[in-house]
């Protein structure tokens, strides 16, 4: 199907299902049922009615998590609209809204936050990665899918747009608890899994000060298996450089164990503070990735030779201070976040290298470790005034310390070293990024009806990049100290109709940013064997500085709740321009660069719907058509008219849900059905291509007793063999899958009111 046709299906799709809640509409009853209101904080303004945001938002409220089994960020990212998420391991993922991407592996474009914490970035410790956290969502209050560019409120990052996590705060009025267990089994190549979960809220001064406690562990089987002790080309390598390959099932398995600590304080009636401390801890045995010439899940690494598999592990803190002042007409908000990540990515590349060296295979293991720690001041103020004037102001304050350091060893027999035992590659990287910005909104009611806004952000950043290195492969010893800075603005222009409680129309101009920083050092004895000052295999000559890219945002809207409040149904088309695109490259030395690629257009439609059917059935569905390709050429990346990579342009979705009682005890029945179109992870569209794959999920849930439930459950029913991403910077092969076809059952008991 060829794009013109795909838009004009998603826009008749869309017109039908409007036409269909009108009908409804009509014939609607005098004291029907309606949907629960949903209420969303995107706009930093406190509460507000989602229905009534100029902004297509997503949402998934804690009650739809538990009913859907959602677990993270791969559970719900990827059937929301104009969405994507590729997970490639412990803080190895990438987060896509739009198709904002030219670099899928290594891009953020999407900000990441916890409550009011940023996150953004702060994933594995492999250079570039743009990786982010994946917290588990135990007991959420909700989580949002902000579309669209957040430069004003957001800032840096939020050039696509803002995932935020809103976890449950503490209650004050009551004491309960929540304990909750799962074990289930993944087909093919996977195994058995376990969940235990555990939640617990003190009142410890009625009404003043609550404890909400919060412990989990997650034991993920691995679907991929080790073929490298039947490989016989693996055997022969093996052989010949002392290696170790084996055959090992349950590569990839990981384990998650967190939990969150908060406290609430209601100090007068317009005074609180809230105080919270979350962590995580991710052991991944094995990379999750398949060797795609050896077919499905099957992969052939080496081992270490104290027989250590490939390991992937990323631990992460945030400790956050928000404090909320209500002084009637305005309403102050502090918050004071510190994030700590550290991460590790230990690998075998010698299926890379080794044809570099002259061999097919070598065992050569590069581990790739790092600390992050990110220190955030938020101030803000929001106007409630009588009269038609509002006004939002703030400050935002950030330093980032990034410590990463690689090591390239050999790691087989020392006697068959062809290296002689030197060291091959080492290199300490020790960054720092300052941020100062200011921002803020106005909005003007100019009728009962029609508002206007308009936001402004200006920020200013410096960073200095210090590293060294030396081995072999870096031709000797180096070291280098390179500083960078940028400042600049970024706006938002907007205009919201609202005619009736059932009906608002926007239309919104906002702009994003994403900083820039220093170019890698690159060593040219290596990397420009021509001495021409272009580096090999990309044909280019390296700046020092990346310069921060910028988007433009155009984007129309409608949203409108029918049939006396039983159905919502939201549509939005945008238009995005964007500029001075960052993509990332490997030189045929093997070293990356990033480049400042080009221009890029992306166009699309986003549909979004409920509909509650009777007191027993629900709906709800999502549609998506993305087009994105290059307007201007790239040298030695691409041409103008090249779709950027890591999109579907093609998205739908669509959940059904009864609620009803047997024997006088509730139940529910939930399928939900999620399509992705087919995308390539490459601007040139080489290779395998990944998505083209639909999943169906299904969960049963039964009230045994007033305190205890049990669910039964199955995720990807059919067991599509889908691929979420195909490895293309390096070109080794490598591909990662969804996971296998998982059923199982869980059992929660509930204690205290």
């Amino acid at each position: 199907m060829n794009s013109s046709k795909k838009f004009k299906v998603t826009a008749a799709l869309a017109s039908l299902c409007a036409c269909g809640m009108s009908t409804q509409a009509m014939s609607a009853d005098d004291n029907p049922l309606a949907l629960e209101e949903v209420v969303v904080t995107a706009t930093k303004r406190g509460e507000a009615s989602l229905q009534e945001i100029p902004m297509s938002i997503s949402v998934v409220s804690g009650d739809m998590i538990a009913k859907q089994g959602l677990v993270g960020m791969d559970d719900f990212l990827r059937s929301t609209p104009a969405t994507n998420f590729l997970d490639r391991g412990a803080g190895r993922n990438g987060i896509i809204i739009r198709g904002v991407t030219a670099s899928p592996q290594t891009d953020a474009t999407v900000g990441v936050y916890i409550d009011e914490t940023p996150l953004t970035g702060l994933g594995s410790s492999s250079p570039g990665s743009g990786g982010n956290p994946d917290l588990k969502f135990v007991d959420m209050e909700r989580v949002e899918v902000l579309r669209g560019p957040q430069g004003t409120l957001y800032g840096d990052g939020s050039i696509a747009g803002t995932v935020r996590v809103i976890p449950n705060a503490p209650v004050l009025s009551a004491f309960s608890g929540e304990i909750t267990g799962n074990v289930s089994s993944t087909a093919d190549e996977g195994g058995s899994n376990t969940m235990l979960r555990g939640v617990l809220n003190l009142p410890v001064v009625e009404d003043t000060f609550a404890i909400r406690i919060v412990a989990y562990d997650y034991d993920n089987s691995g679907y991929y298996k080790s073929v490298s002790g039947s490989n016989a080309d693996k055997q022969i390598w093996a052989g010949a450089f002392g290696g170790v390959a084996t055959d090992k099932d349950d590569v990839g398995s990981d384990k998650y164990t967190g939990g969150r600590i908060s406290a609430l304080w209601q100090v007068t009636d317009s005074f609180d503070v809230s105080l919270s401390y979350i962590t995580q801890d991710i052991e991944q045995s094995g990379i999750p990735e398949s060797f795609m010439n050896l077919g499905g899940t099957q992969r052939a690494p080496f081992q270490k030779l104290d027989g250590s598999d490939e390991a992937l592990g990323m631990d992460f803190e945030v400790t956050n201070l928000e404090m909320n002042l209500d002084l009637g007409q305005i309403q102050i908000t502090s918050s004071t976040s510190m994030a700590e990540t550290t991460s590790l990515q230990d690998r075998d590349l010698g299926l890379y290298f080794g044809p570099l060296l002259g061999v097919d295979d070598i065992p050569l293991f590069l581990t790739d470790s790092g600390e992050i720690e990110s220190f955030t001041q938020e101030l803000r103020l929001n106007t409630r005034l009588d009269g038609p004037w509002q006004f939002l102001l703030g400050a935002f304050y950030q330093d980032i310390e990034n410590k990463q350091r690689q090591d390239f060893l050999f790691e087989g027999d020392p006697a068959a070293d062809p290296f002689g035992g030197a060291l091959l590659f080492g290199s300490k990287l020790n960054e720092d990024i300052e941020q100062l910005a200011f921002f803020g909104e106005v909005t003007f009611d100019i009728t009962d009806q029609l508002t206007a806004v308009a936001g402004v952000r200006h920020y200013d950043y410096d960073q200095t990049a210090s590293d060294s290195a030396d081995g072999l492969f870096n031709g000797g010893s180096s070291s280098n100290t390179l500083e960078a800075e940028d400042s600049g603005q970024t706006y938002k222009l907007g205009l919201t109709y609202i005619p009736s409680d059932s009906a608002t129309y926007y239309a919104t101009f906002a702009q994003g940013f994403r900083l820039g920083g220093p170019q890698a050092d690159v060593p040219s004895d290596l990397c420009d064997l021509n001495g021409d000052g272009l580096v090999d295999g990309l044909g280019v000559a390296l700046p020092d500085q990346i310069d921060s890219d910028e988007l433009d945002s155009f984007e129309v809207g409608a949203k409108f709740s029918l049939a006396d409040g039983r159905a919502i149904f939201n549509v939005a088309a945008y238009q995005v321009e964007w500029e001075g695109i960052p993509v990332a490259r490997t030189a045929d030395c093997g070293f990356g660069v990033t480049l400042n690629a080009g221009e890029a257009q992306n166009r699309g439609v986003e549909v979004e719907g409920q509909w509650l059917l009777s007191d027993i059935w629900r709906v709800n569905y999502g549609l998506s058509y993305v087009k994105t390709e290059l307007t201007s050429d790239a040298p030695g990346l691409g041409v103008s008219g090249d779709r950027l990579p890591g999109t579907p342009e093609f998205q739908a979705l669509l959940g059904m849900q009864a609620d009803f009682s047997v024997a006088g005890r509730p139940m529910f029945a939930r399928a939900d059905i999620a399509h992705a179109g087919e995308y390539f992870n490459n601007l040139q569209e080489e290779g395998p291509s990944a998505g083209d794959f639909t999943t169906i999920n299904l969960r049963i849930g039964a009230d045994i007793s007033e305190r205890i439930s049990l669910d039964l459950f199955a995720r990807n029913l059919t067991d599509e063999e889908g691929l979420t991403w195909v490895e293309t910077e390096i070109g080794d092969g490598r591909a990662n899958f969804i996971r296998p076809r998982t059923i199982g059952v869980e059992i929660r008991a509930l204690f205290g009111q």
